[in-house]
């Protein structure tokens, strides 16, 4: 008798999304490295099966973009998308759910892994004069490492800390919103520069001539910029003033400096494999993610054998894959749509409206960011709109390094992860404490973003 399907994806017909989901990633890669583009199609045939197997268990806002994609499927046939372009659309897709995927397996190691909670307890229990720094740090490490699962992690083990030492309800109060803040502001702008983010696995392709290495030293000082006004912004927040630092005894800073040292090597493994071996930074990234994982679990099994501590650890990943597939129809059909439309929309006509408009690179630039940043306010994700703005756009040929173009729309999206109430991390961070969206987002973190915006918006109008 076939075994009923359990929440952990157990059982026969648990297994099945596993059956599913297994051979799209392998087809995934097969066409990173080879650039066999025909593997594409199937391999996206095998996702939408995978999420249609899982139906039951989708959140509303999956099923919602699972019809826009629909839609825009229709739509590309309608204006003739030829197969060649959708080929390309759905190769480029396909990197999101094999991405969710491997770092699903690297979730697992470090979960396992008594260095993530003292290294999270370590950036909490500090001094006021510290917190901000070390905080956002901390939440950008965790956010590259286990992308919306290490904020949740994090946040977690912060608002428990507030909650169990600070003496009354101002102090809480105050804490509560200093160290949410810290996290958002720490967490959102990885995407500048993280080799493990969906951002810049999504618009990297979209300029050839543009690689990781290529694209860090704007992304890094961007990250610089982003995080010195958020701290300034952290400066003038209200303090509670003469309330020592919470010690539980399991914060260590040597935990801190493992988890930058295990970032450092997977991100650099893959930059230099894509730098000199001329391996696709994403391809490297499907292969040196789970090889660490499976180190790094091996180096935590203490009296466990190598083979039990494996068996367990793809116990746990194929109990977990199931458990996302939400978020893999999200960030796939997120994808897929922006892509999709840019593909739509030809690019002479995009090019005869930004001729029509008289935009200069700049004015061009702080259109798009600003715009991502608002309709994101109304629903949109800035996965759809910056994969749409940089993919339409960059076939017209501005009179702006390809890198400075596509820091415009991260700039844009980073804002959005702090504010809007459409994203995972305000819909999260709004959940842990119980309060509305609107307060975390707009109302704690609004000044922020928009003094973020208006002063890269004068740069960006001065150099171009």
């Amino acid at each position: 008798m076939m075994s009923d399907p359990t929440p952990d994806g157990t059982g026969l017909r648990g297994a099945i999304p596993i059956a599913l989901i297994m051979p799209a990633i392998v087809l995934a890669f097969i066409d990173l490295v080879t650039g066999q583009h025909a593997l594409a199609g199937p391999a996206l045939i095998l996702v939408l099966a995978f999420v249609l197997v899982g139906w039951r268990g989708l959140k509303p806002n999956a099923r919602i973009m699972l019809a826009m994609s629909a839609v825009v499927v229709i739509g590309c046939i309608a204006v003739g998308v030829s197969w060649a372009e959708f080929q390309v659309i759905a190769s480029r897709t396909m990197y999101l759910p094999a991405l969710v995927a491997v770092m699903t397996v690297l979730r697992v190691a470090a979960e396992g892994s008594p260095m993530v909670t003292g290294a999270g307890h370590f950036v909490v229990e500090q001094p006021p004069s510290r917190r901000f720094g070390l905080l956002a740090i901390g939440s950008q490490i965790f956010g590259v490492l286990l992308n919306v699962g290490g904020f949740l992690l994090l946040l977690n083990i912060a608002l428990r800390t507030v909650n169990a030492t600070a003496p009354n309800e101002r102090v809480r109060e105050i804490q509560t919103r200093r160290v949410v803040n810290a996290i958002l502001r720490g967490f959102a702008p990885g995407i500048y520069w993280s080799p493990l983010g969906v951002a810049i696995n999504l618009l990297l392709p979209i300029f050839p001539g543009l690689t990781w290495f290529g694209f860090l030293p704007y992304g890094l000082s961007a990250l610089a910029f982003y995080l010195a006004v958020s701290w300034a912004f952290d400066l003038l927040e209200p303090r509670a003033r003469n309330v020592p630092p919470a010690k539980s005894g399991r914060g260590r800073l040597q935990d801190l400096l493992g988890l930058v040292l295990v970032l450092v090597v997977i991100a650099g493994a893959a930059g230099l494999a894509e730098h000199f071996l001329g391996v696709p930074l994403r391809a490297a990234i499907l292969i040196i993610v789970p090889s660490y994982a499976v180190l790094w679990m091996l180096a935590n099994r203490g009296a466990v054998s190598p083979g039990a501590s494996l068996a367990r650890m793809g116990g746990e990943t194929i109990r977990l894959l199931p458990r996302s597939t939400s978020e893999i129809c999200v960030m796939t059909a997120s994808g897929f749509v922006g892509l999709a439309l840019a593909a739509m929309v030809p690019a002479s006509v995009v090019e005869a409206i930004v001729l029509k408009a008289g935009f200069s690179a700049g004015v061009l630039a702080v259109v798009v960011a600003w715009l991502i940043l608002a309709l994101s306010m109304v629903g949109i994700s800035p996965v759809i709109t910056g994969t749409l703005f940089v993919a339409a756009i960059a076939g017209v040929g501005i009179d702006m390094p390809d890198a400075m173009f596509m820091l415009a729309a991260l700039i844009g999206w980073s804002c959005a992860v702090i504010v809007s109430p459409m994203t995972a991390t305000i819909a999260i961070a709004s959940g842990a404490l119980d309060r509305p969206a609107s307060q975390v987002g707009l109302r704690w973190n609004g000044a922020t973003a928009v003094a973020i915006l208006v002063i890269a918006s004068i740069g960006f109008l001065i150099v171009y």
